[in-house]
Formats: structure tokens, C-alpha cells, sequence
């Protein structure tokens, strides 16, 4: 398993993260809605997001958002080259390790059409509830 860290984003990560949301996330976007529209830096909020580094590279970021009853997973993204090699399956379990220790669930949404539906299942997560274009899934912890 190659060397996984995490480090606070600053207002200087906004290009990589939204270069990493596009790239992982472009064609479900265009799959479920038909067009790519690209976010503004100004709802980029440092504070909730964390930069995911492989060997000292920067490969992914992650976006938790810890709320009094309940921890929400806003984003979960590593580059496609760096993807199937185990480095968000250890990321998920640091997170639910942290949502055992302060006893909250873990809700997170997932677009219909992505795949990662069934990687957030194998995690333990189950769909509550689900709109026309998202899955709303969730994990109790504690």
C-alpha cells in the first residue's frame, strides 16, 4: 500500500480541487443533467476539505463535514490513476473509524449513474432514500 496522508486545503488548492471534481466527475454530471458547468471558486470553503497525498503527490481531496448528529461526506474523489489500487477504501475506513469514535452516522449522495454507489455499499452504506438523478445513502456508526 503506497504512503496515504491527508493535509488541510488552503484557498490555494481551489484549481486542483476543481480540476479533480471534473475529472472524476464530468460525464456522470453530463450523463445525468447533459452539461458540465463548472464551480466558482467562491463556494470552494477550504475548511472542509482535505487534500488526499499518495507519496507526497497530491492524487485526490475529500470533503467531511462534521454537523452535531451526523457526519457528512460531501466529496470523496482520487484521480482515475490512482483509483482500484485500495488508497479510498483506506480513506473510508479512516472516516468511519472517526464516525465510531464520536458515535454519529455517516450520510453521504451519490449520483444514479455513478458507480461508486456500490463502493459506498460495499462499505456498509445502504440507500435511504433516492431522487430522479441521486441516491441518498447511509451508514450507522457508534
Amino acid at each position: 500500500m503506497p504512503d496515504i496522508t491527508l493535509r488541510p486545503a488552503t484557498e490555494r488548492d481551489w484549481d486542483f480541487v476543481a480540476f479533480v471534481t471534473e475529472t472524476c466527475m464530468r460525464d456522470y454530471v453530463e450523463e445525468t443533467w447533459g452539461q458540465w458547468r463548472a464551480d466558482s471558486s467562491d463556494y470552494f470553503d477550504a475548511n472542509l476539505h482535505q487534500i488526499v497525498r499518495c507519496d507526497c503527490n497530491d492524487i485526490g481531496c475529500i470533503a467531511l463535514v462534521d454537523e452535531p448528529a451526523v457526519l457528512v461526506l460531501k466529496t470523496l474523489y482520487i484521480l482515475p490513476s490512482h483509483q482500484n489500487r485500495g488508497i479510498g477504501a483506506a480513506l473510508m475506513r479512516r472516516i468511519i473509524e472517526q464516525a465510531n469514535l464520536n458515535k454519529k452516522p455517516i450520510h453521504l449522495r451519490v449520483l444514479r449513474v455513478n458507480p461508486a454507489r456500490r463502493f459506498y455499499e460495499r462499505h456498509g452504506f445502504v440507500v435511504t432514500h433516492s431522487s430522479d438523478e441521486r441516491h441518498f445513502m447511509a451508514l450507522s456508526t457508534g
